[in-house]
């Protein structure tokens, strides 16, 4: 489930380059029972490539398998979802594409046990970033408590690292802007969430470098169950003004034209 961002409420958030875990930074992003790599080698470098992300026991409308490709229609999208618009490849890689008629979306489901910690990363080469178009290369959810930790594009706005929680049935949202200003566009990135709900930690990586932490201690409130992850990428509807104050107006595509993001690889360590 998607709600719409509203301008961040922290802002001018400063990209750590660090050469290597501290102690305190280390315990800032978990409590001791995350491994969170900080930074994995000067220069940026991720060592070793994740392992592939296995689709091979995925059948349409399979909830017992690890994972499933939805095909239902999007609320906030004119485009629905379309299973055949998440696509394994020989090479282990897998493709996302967004055409005019269908989206990708792909979802953990129950074969891949819901976890409460954990470090979940996702490599992928990014599309074009365009107006109207949301890239969500790795989320967390619960869809019974609407729990959620995103990272999301919005359109060529930036990347948008957003916690929802409902305390008593009622919306709290904590979100921040990063590399506003910055285009993607075609980068091959590595996202991670590093998350500790016991210790109530939720830290943000982009290729091995804390970019921002989720912090109960700041927040108040913070995500309490067990949560799978889920890729997509979509259309914005244009004729909804919080979509296209958010994201920007989608302005439609082109005659066989499609949008594709190539996932790389997937894994959860815990």
């Amino acid at each position: 489930m998607k709600t719409m961002i509203s301008p961040g409420l922290l802002a001018g958030v400063v990209l750590l380059a660090l050469t290597g875990p501290t102690r305190a930074n280390a315990n800032e992003a978990a409590a001791g029972s995350v491994y969170v790599p900080l930074a994995y080698q000067a220069g940026g470098t991720l060592g070793a490539p994740l392992p592939r992300l296995d689709l091979s026991a995925m059948r349409l409308w399979d909830y017992s398998k690890p994972w499933m490709a939805s095909q239902w229609s999007n609320a906030l999208s004119p485009i629905p979802w379309r299973y055949d618009h998440v696509v394994a490849h020989n090479d282990g890689s897998v493709s996302f594409f967004l055409d005019a008629l269908g989206a990708p979306e792909l979802q953990a489901v129950n074969g891949t046990p819901a976890r409460t910690s954990g470090l979940w990363e996702v490599e992928v080469t990014l599309p074009r970033l365009r107006d109207g178009l949301i890239v969500a290369p790795l989320w967390l959810f619960n869809s019974q408590s609407r729990d959620e930790i995103d990272f999301e594009f919005a359109g060529r706005k930036g990347l948008d690292v957003t916690m929802h929680v409902y305390p008593g049935g009622v919306h709290q949202k904590f979100t921040a802007r990063l590399f506003a200003g910055q285009d993607y566009s075609g980068r091959r990135v590595r996202f991670g969430i590093a998350l500790d709900e016991k210790a109530g930690k939720a830290t943000m990586l982009v290729n091995g470098v804390r970019v921002y932490t989720f912090d109960r201690a700041k927040t108040r409130y913070f995500v309490s169950t067990a949560m799978r992850p889920i890729i997509e990428q979509w259309a914005a509807n244009p004729t909804k003004p919080d979509l296209v104050n958010w994201v920007g107006r989608w302005q439609g595509l082109g005659p066989g034209e499609r949008i594709e993001m190539r996932v790389h690889g997937y894994r959860l360590t815990f």
